[in-house]
């Protein structure tokens, strides 16, 4: 039996014999014709799906009593509009079945003309999928809608949920909430308070303030007291009702994601075995402490008072640290650098509080290399600084007592911040650590201060640099080539090449000034390159023309030279260019850089002794180089180091002498004796038998041509013994 209809104003095709209420009735979507009042006056389709009632029970009723309570009042405000002709009506809503579950549908409605005023057919069609609210329910997606004022309009359960509300919808005022909102840390790990300890705003509440947040990360102490890290991201909307603005805003729970930026940014900015500052984190802190410095001592009536702000920077290194790792080994000195830092902690020597108690100061501590610690300060008394320094040190040998059970010493440099000079963290860094490296080079286990005579040593260092620089970059670095002589004939058998550097008046740099700055500013290895290219090219001009062979020239090269991976074939291509023999080549190591080259350059010292180019142990005796080392190394020439020379046979000076060259012969090893300079010495080094004599006595060191000059003539360098030794 069909359901009665009410006939309304229907458009059917001209010659169609299909009724309108067999539309009705066989639409396969619901279709709902309502009178002006909502009243249901046709309906179309399959009711039962969707009420769970037939046709005929649904007509004359109210449509809003078929629709979920929840959405009443948003269906009924957008029918209104609908009404106006302000918006095309289609809405997801609910409708409540008779089984007591609801039904999503997305309905598609039109206005009829008809008696009475305006009539709304209205095709509901079941949602296949989810609804938006439950979607978001099922994937934890929170939904969150309110007011200007933070009044909640809507929520969803996961919502309720990450604020702590279980199985309850959030309502009221968002100010009223039972919930703690902690501030993030912004990824400045250095920051004086503990992470997630200030209260903030809601999120949504800081949005309503600010329309330029609309993405925000905050962590959120539920009603459940469960600590949460979430992410809002938020939108202004209208409300359709009556245009108020407003917010919606979705939440998900991103903890665990957090955790993980987190720890990777602690790696990024901490030193994994300490916990510490790592050097640019550390520059970054330190520079803003000091601008903050700079600006309080700004404000000061009087300048530099006592009371004024003061910034320095602590250089700290462990003495001997080599020596820990080699007879301890890296675990246990990894173990001391870990538990230094820990004892550093307890004293309040971190970056999360003042080393004061009570007082002023506060600091930065950082890892900067190694054994390297530095500490950026900023206190009210200059002799914080001595007093931070002592602590270091007192730290120091209290933790290689407690894990080593042996006596450490440490060295600190200080630099304080010149506001006539005015320089950066890393100009005061630099300055710190080359007053650290004076400190060490005096005695170790001291406190140095970086005064303005040292200063002013540093920015002739600074402008030595430059001049350096530029001789590199337009190719103006000479060399000189001293003559190494065969004493029992006086035949030069060879040369140093020892690096000259002007200044911009043209006088030249003494080696001891310039060569310091090159190490410091990284440039070894240009100089290097610098005179050994310039070297082969003169061996392979005097291919041919020395009446007793090419003479062997000597190139000292520096550690990170030595280091370089394709040491070997930088010197043997320059070799092949030039068609030189390797014979004539001879590679100076310095005795220092010993232990560093044994793993870094091995294999390359094996290939230039397999091809004949001669190896050197540059001012033998003057370092710390082992029998075993010496022994080890592919070496076939020992330069015996000047401060070994004497003019007395009785003295231990002329012990360590004969000793250092019956090594020499022992090894199978040729010997030079370095820098002779009377004719008592020289007496005393050809008695012992040595090979060959370089030093002020024979020759100086002379511009290349004159070198040549000189080799080409065959003039004997004979010193005063031989010339006079019949007489």
């Amino acid at each position: 039996m069909k359901p009665p209809q009410r006939q309304g104003t229907w458009a059917v095709r001209e010659g169609s014999d299909l009724a309108a209420s067999e539309v009705l009735v066989n639409a396969p979507d619901l279709v709902v014709c309502l009178d002006p009042e909502l009243l249901i006056e046709a309906v179309g389709g399959d009711a039962e799906a969707f009420f769970g009632l037939s046709a005929q029970e649904l007509l004359g009723r109210s449509a809003l009593d078929l629709i979920h309570s929840e959405d009443q009042e948003r269906v009924m405000a957008n029918m209104k509009r609908f009404a106006d002709g302000q918006e095309t009506y289609r809405p997801e809503l609910r409708l409540m079945h008779a089984g007591g579950y609801s039904v999503v549908v997305e309905v598609v409605g039109r206005r009829v003309p008809g008696p009475g005023g305006t009539h709304y057919l209205l095709v509901a069609r079941r949602q296949l999928g989810l609804g938006v609210r439950q979607v978001a329910d099922d994937v934890g997606i929170g939904i969150l809608r309110c007011d200007p004022f933070g009044e909640i309009h809507e929520s969803n359960a996961a919502a309720s949920l990450l604020h702590g509300y279980a199985g309850e919808e959030l309502f009221g005022r968002i100010q009223d909430l039972s919930v703690r909102v902690l501030a993030e840390p912004d990824g400045d790990s250095t920051a004086a308070s503990g992470p997630e300890t200030a209260v903030q705003l809601h999120p949504a509440l800081r949005y309503l303030e600010d329309a330029g947040v609309s993405s925000q990360v905050a962590t959120i102490v539920g009603r459940d007291g469960v600590s949460r890290v979430i992410s809002f991201d938020g939108r202004r909307v209208q409300y359709r009702e009556d245009g108020t603005p407003g917010i919606i805003m979705l939440l998900r729970e991103v903890t665990e994601l957090h955790q993980m930026q987190q720890e990777l940014y602690r790696r990024s900015t901490r030193d994994d075995l300490t916990g510490l500052l790592k050097r640019s984190t550390f520059i970054q802190a330190a520079e803003s402490m000091l601008k903050a410095t700079v600006q309080q001592s700004g404000e000061q009536p009087a300048a530099q008072s006592s009371g004024s702000s003061l910034f320095g920077v602590l250089f700290c290194d462990i003495d001997r640290f080599k020596s820990i790792n080699e007879r301890h080994g890296h675990g246990e000195a990894d173990r001391f650098l870990a538990q230094l830092s820990a004892d550093l902690a307890l004293l309040g020597t971190n970056t999360e509080a003042s080393l004061s108690a009570g007082g002023t100061t506060s600091i930065h501590l950082g890892r900067i290399g190694g054994d390297e610690f530095a500490l950026a300060v900023q206190c009210n008394n200059r002799a914080e600084f001595d007093r931070l320094a002592a602590g270091f040190r007192a730290s120091v040998q209290r933790t290689a007592l407690a894990t080593l059970h042996v006596l450490v010493t440490a060295s600190v440099g200080v630099s304080e911040f010149d506001p006539e000079v005015g320089q950066t963290v890393e100009e005061l860094l630099d300055e710190a650590g080359a007053v650290l490296r004076l400190a060490k080079g005096t005695g170790r286990d001291r406190i140095l201060h970086c005064d303005r005579s040292l200063r002013a040593v540093r920015i002739e260092q600074k402008r030595l640099e430059g001049v350096l620089r530029a001789a590199l970059s337009a190719g103006r670095i000479e060399y000189a080539l001293q003559p190494v002589v065969d004493p029992y004939t006086g035949q030069i058998s060879g040369a140093e090449a020892l690096a000259r550097l002007r200044d911009d008046d043209g006088s030249l740099v003494p080696a001891a000034k310039w060569i310091e700055v090159a190490v410091s500013a990284g440039l070894s290895n240009a100089v290097d390159a610098a005179v050994v290219e310039p070297v082969i090219e003169l061996l392979g001009s005097l291919v041919g023309r020395c009446p007793r062979g090419l003479p062997v020239i000597g190139v000292n090269l520096s550690d990170t030279s030595l280091a370089r991976p394709d040491l070997a074939e930088w010197i043997f291509s320059l070799l092949e260019r030039h068609q030189v023999d390797p014979v004539a080549f001879l590679v100076e190591v310095p005795e220092l850089v010993l232990p560093v080259i044994r793993e870094r350059a091995a294999e390359a010292l094996s290939q230039f002794r397999e091809k004949g180019l001669w190896l050197a142990v540059d001012d033998f005796g003057s370092g710390y180089a082992s029998f075993n080392e010496v022994r080890d190394l592919p070496l076939n020439t020992l330069k015996i180091d000047r401060s070994f020379l004497t003019e007395q046979r009785d003295s231990a000076d002329y012990i360590i002498l004969r000793t250092a060259l019956e090594m020499t012969h022992a090894l199978g090893c040729r010997s030079v004796a370095e820098g002779v300079e009377t004719q008592a010495e020289l007496e005393i080094v050809m008695d012992l038998r040595v090979d060959y004599v370089q030093g002020y006595l024979l020759a100086r060191p002379m511009p290349p041509d004159d070198f040549v000059r000189l080799l080409l003539s065959d003039r004997t360098l004979a010193p005063q013994r031989i010339e006079h030794g019949d007489g």
